[in-house]
């Protein structure tokens, strides 16, 4: 079953203002996306597809300065040297909101009635951004890329905004029409990064100066949707691998044991305490495994 596409009511009337000042030429926009899985315990390294997903949820759109759009009836670009101002305003959102990824664009058919497809040919909307995308997209874990392409209403007034993918065979996915939803509704994926939420940031802080102390080294990352990772090596042989989700301590942490060469199996995740954690490294090499997993743990 196909993903459900949502759209932030705020987020859609600005998008709709933007389409409705460059009609009826096309407009564009960079839509910013929350990817809600289908299971909401799976392993964050690992890599993810549209039959992973059971929500796509708009929650922000970046729109392109109208002094560098070309837009035409049938077309719209950018002027040269747009792309480093775009993507600096992209990852400004993204980094305050890390459930959030730009892996899709948002234009529109002013010329539609009703509903639309996207158009193929070179330089057009599959061949020319979604195969791109999905390109890109693969590179960090995500076989799909998503076209939002907004019609006008069957009676000319107003837009409806459908939403296509490419699953990881490059074929066209129809998702239909995304479903405007209160701003109110999508509190748990604007959550600011948990490092700098506290008491996380403060307890996060302690864990990295006691594993210091004790002389174990350790590396701490972000993943997508905003899990943190941290990566202490317990010995040359053995590494301990702690995801955070970004809702911690709501949502469940993960745990794993990284034994060289290629075996990793799961522990149960420790408490939201430093002793805890400290605990679990110290006694790591004879906790018994929970289940084994394949080793992209540390990827």
């Amino acid at each position: 079953m196909p993903p459900r596409v949502k759209i932030g009511e705020s987020c859609w009337a600005r998008a709709q203002r933007e389409l409705d000042r460059v009609y009826p030429c096309e407009g564009i926009g960079l839509p910013l996306v929350a990817l809600v899985p289908t299971r909401p315990a799976r392993n964050p390294c690992a890599a993810m597809g549209l039959d992973d997903l059971a929500e796509l949820v708009i929650s922000r759109i970046v729109l392109v300065p109208g002094e560098r759009q070309v837009n035409l009836p049938a077309r719209v670009g950018v002027t040269p040297l747009t792309d480093p101002l775009v993507n600096a305003a992209v990852g400004a959102e993204l980094r305050r909101f890390p459930r959030l990824r730009a892996c899709a664009y948002l234009h529109s058919h002013p010329f539609a009635r009703g509903r639309t497809l996207p158009s193929r040919g070179p330089g057009c909307d599959v061949e020319g951004h979604m195969l791109p995308l999905l390109a890109r997209n693969r590179d960090c874990g995500l076989h799909a890329s998503f076209s939002f392409i907004a019609c006008r209403e069957a009676g000319g007034r107003g837009w409806r905004l459908q939403a296509f993918a490419l699953d990881g065979q490059a074929r066209l996915v129809d998702l239909g029409f995304a479903a405007p939803v209160p701003d109110a509704a999508l509190g748990p994926l604007m959550l600011g990064p948990l490092s700098r939420r506290p008491p996380h940031t403060h307890l996060l802080r302690r864990f990295r100066r006691e594993l210091r102390r004790r002389g174990y080294r350790s590396r701490t990352d972000d993943l997508f949707d905003g899990w943190r990772r941290t990566i202490v090596r317990v010995n040359p042989d053995l590494q301990l691998v702690i995801l955070l989700p970004l809702d911690f301590p709501h949502g469940t942490a993960r745990c794993f044991v990284v034994r060289r060469p290629g075996r990793t199996r799961e522990l149960p995740p420790p408490p939201f305490s430093l002793g805890a954690w400290i605990h679990v490294i110290q006694q790591v090499a004879e906790t018994p495994p929970a289940r084994e997993l394949p080793d992209h743990a540390t990827s």
